[in-house]
């Protein structure tokens, strides 16, 4: 059997809803929801009518029989899949903005096809939300991504680069946005609200002079700033091993991002900043 939207033959059923649907565009093909006779009592010439409450289904002469439904369905869809995205986005944003960006990059890019047969429902939710993340300068990891739905992750890389095809250099121009990132690096590590502040203070201190000096930011740039927080304001109860244990980064990698850091303003280790304020730190 072939679904007659598009053509594919991959049908998954729905044992909540009783309907059997097109895997690639939601087109239900089959349904086993029933009518509901009503018997209405009164002298009208009707005495007997049938309400149909079924989805694409109708009885005759006792049997099920398959109609297609062509924009109930694709709504019925539509409205699943921006569902599951809704529940990714959740993890990460709760927002109505992004909850109607999200709609919409969903709707444009089912209608433009660029998601496939081999994209489920939760592939697609995931990739959108990520996308949109990004979009935001609110960038999450594929494994962040997939906290939701375990999805395949293969499959969802490739979606991921077909989204970013489609919208072709945007995303190449959108820089993350720092404060964020600092604060989830930061989150990791300590729910400190105190610590936390003084790692956006330090932040604030370093960006404008690795914006300066053109300093590339490597990965454990976040986590760098977090140490020199720890060492600048004395907060005994972060350690370099705590920073790395909860991050994503080595302990070594950590220490020469922060030396590489360090060497912007003139010093070599973390000992020269102990205990003093950022305004004492000489600038260049």
């Amino acid at each position: 059997m072939k679904c007659i939207e598009c053509q594919t033959n991959e049908f998954e059923y729905d044992e909540v809803m009783g309907e059997t649907a097109c895997k690639e565009c939601g087109l239900i093909v089959a349904t086993e929801m029933f009518e509901e006779t009503v018997r209405a009592v009164s002298n009208s010439v009707e005495t007997h009518t049938k309400e149909r409450i079924g989805l694409g289904s109708v009885i005759t002469s006792g049997k099920l029989k398959k109609t297609h439904n062509r924009y109930s369905t694709r709504d019925n869809h539509l409205r699943k899949a921006i569902v599951f995205s809704h529940m990714v986005l959740s993890n990460f944003n709760s927002t109505e903005t992004l909850k109607d960006r999200v709609d919409s990059v969903y709707r444009e890019l089912h209608s433009k096809s660029v998601f496939s047969n081999a994209h489920s429902l939760e592939i697609r939710a995931t990739a959108v939300v990520w996308y949109v993340l990004k979009e935001n300068k609110t960038p999450i990891t594929i494994k962040e991504a997939c906290t939701e739905f375990a999805c395949n992750g293969k499959t969802l890389n490739r979606l991921m680069r077909k989204i970013t095809t489609y919208y072709g250099s945007r995303l190449r121009h959108i820089q993350a946005d720092p404060p964020f990132l600092l604060k989830k690096a930061a989150n990791k590590i300590t729910d400190d609200i105190l610590f936390i502040s003084r790692c956006m203070e330090t932040l604030e201190f370093f960006e404008p002079i690795v914006e300066r000096s053109e300093y590339n930011k490597r990965g454990a740039y976040y986590e760098s700033i977090c140490w020199i927080a720890k060492n600048v304001f004395v907060h005994p109860n972060i350690t370099l091993k705590l920073i790395a244990e909860r991050s994503d980064y080595s302990r070594s990698a950590i220490k020469k991002q922060t030396k590489d850091l360090l060497v912007l303003i003139g010093l070599e280790t973390c000992a020269q900043v102990k205990g003093k304020q950022l305004s004492e730190l000489r600038r260049e």
